[in-house]
């Protein structure tokens, strides 16, 4: 029988509730719907599931900065730039990085925003223009009417929110270097001080702690104004969570009634996206307010990428399938978040910066490990039971695609050739303990016709099985089915 075994992450309060993991793995769907078919045409359980696991991208450098960690990175008319440690550098496409000015650290994100002849940068309250023509940082925070938080740009002005106020001000049109002090506004719909900005669709959202609210250019005197009607009950949790993503804004709440449900906008109206599994998490991490997130396309899917420091995760929500799972290092035998914290598409790749590090990382499906450190994935299925009676386990076959070992193959303790291997145990109460590793081979390059099974599972009223993958190559899973023995 087929049990479910292809799914998302979702681990609550209690693993009695639920305790499914999906640690770097993304789930895709099978759009032709082949199963389906199959299904129809020879009856009874026999098709594949529509769902299966797809191996998460490694990393490998990309380029090193003279320092770090990468604070964020940018693209402006082809040229690409990086922010490490206090400095900024551009760096060509071989990974050469040019020194172009110091713009402070505080060791959070940077925040930036672009013209076609400007890129205006704040970094750790301060704020900067960068002129492409003439590569001269400008610092402009002595125009402005307090320590800088946040940058965006819309119909030629740039925009900055003033740190532990409600005021954000505009520049000069296509000019970052000027700053009039008459173009400071106030937020007079909320009372709250501005948590965060960002421009979607050539409207200014500002966000506070317990609302957002949008504006709109209408070339009046104070620039952009206030949308009528468009005010909405709900803030952010942390300054720099939200981001644009499917021609939707992206974000992590906080209001006066709690805080940490991920929401994606849908005109003027939030739709919550996360889970209790993601809400009860987020809720967990003690550095949640300091969570900063970005976004990705690759493959046809579009990540939203969520890296709290601490955390033993980075959440990742795929917007196309609507499902989320974990993206994890694997240091000293513990999972951490994923190395990355910014993204930018640069030179035809993914490129991601560091938190840890002044190493900027290329994220491809070409790389079967993170930087050369082992790539641990994880799918833990759903609890098998039958109203607590007893089940008798036969034997479990994985469709694992296999025969996708490497030339030249890997090699065993004693350096002799080996299959890559697939690693089961399984937990008899519910996932609160599990029991010993028992290994099946997924065939060295070419034997694609190997299963991966397990015999002799034993009994129980309720069972979870866990399934982990270590060796670097790619992992497709496509279903696991359950034989139960009379």
């Amino acid at each position: 029988m087929r049990f479910g075994f292809c799914g998302p992450s979702y681990t609550v309060q209690s693993p009695s509730i639920a305790d499914e993991e999906c640690i770097n793995f993304f789930l895709q769907t099978n759009e032709s719907q082949g199963g389906i078919v199959a299904k129809k045409v020879y009856g009874g359980n026999t098709a594949n599931s529509l769902l299966a696991l797809i191996y998460t991208p490694g990393i490998s450098v990309f380029a090193t900065l003279p320092q770090g960690p990468v604070r964020g990175q940018f693209l402006n008319e082809g040229r690409y730039f990086a922010i490490g440690g206090d400095s900024l550098y551009e760096v060509s496409s071989a990974g050469a990085a040019t020194l172009r000015g110091v713009v402070g650290n505080d060791g959070r994100p940077i925040s930036f925003a672009n013209s076609q002849i400007q890129t205006l940068i704040v970094s750790a309250g301060r704020a900067f223009c960068f002129t492409l023509a003439t590569n001269a940082l400008k610092e402009v925070t002595d125009q402005l009417a307090g320590p800088a938080l946040q940058c965006e740009y819309s119909d030629g002005f740039g925009i900055i929110a003033i740190q532990n106020s409600n005021k954000f001000q505009f520049s000069n049109p296509l000019d970052f270097t000027t700053w009039p002090g008459l173009q400071v506004n106030e937020v007079s719909v909320f009372s709250e001080n501005i948590a965060s900005i960002i421009c979607n669709h050539r409207e200014l959202w500002i966000f506070g702690s317990k609302h957002y609210q949008p504006y709109q250019d209408t070339g009046s005197a104070e620039l952009f104004d206030v949308i009528p009607g468009a005010m909405i009950e709900t803030g952010c949790g942390a300054t720099f969570a939200p981001c644009r993503a499917d021609n939707s804004v992206f974000w992590v709440d906080q209001s006066e009634r709690g805080a940490w449900s991920c929401w994606r906008s849908s005109g003027y109206t939030p739709v919550r996206i996360s889970t209790h599994a993601v809400e009860v998490a987020l809720t967990s991490y003690a550095n949640s307010a300091q969570m900063v997130s970005y976004a990705y396309q690759d493959a046809g899917h579009t990540f939203w990428v969520l890296y709290i420091p601490g955390a033993p995760c980075s959440w990742v929500f795929d917007i196309a399938e609507g499902l989320w799972h974990k993206r994890c290092s694997w240091v000293n035998g513990k999972f951490g978040p994923h190395f990355s914290w910014n993204h930018c598409f640069a030179f035809g790749m993914h490129l991601v910066g560091d938190w840890n590090s002044p190493n900027i990382y290329q994220l491809s499906g070409a790389n079967l490990t993170d930087n050369g450190a082992t790539i641990r994935r994880v799918r833990r299925a759903p609890t098998i039971l039958d109203e607590m009676k007893w089940m008798r386990h036969a034997q479990m076959v994985v469709d694992i695609d296999t025969g996708l070992g490497p030339q030249p193959p890997l090699l065993d303790g004693l350096f002799n050739p080996r299959a890559p291997q697939a690693i089961l145990r399984w937990s008899d109460d519910r996932g609160h303990t599990f029991g010993n590793d028992h290994v099946a081979n997924c065939g060295q390059a070419g034997q694609f016709k190997v299963r991966a099974i397990w015999r002799r599972l034993g009994r129980s009223r309720y069972r979870v099985y866990e399934l982990v993958v270590t060796d670097p190559i790619p992992w497709y899973i496509t279903d696991a089915y359950l034989e139960m023995a009379p």
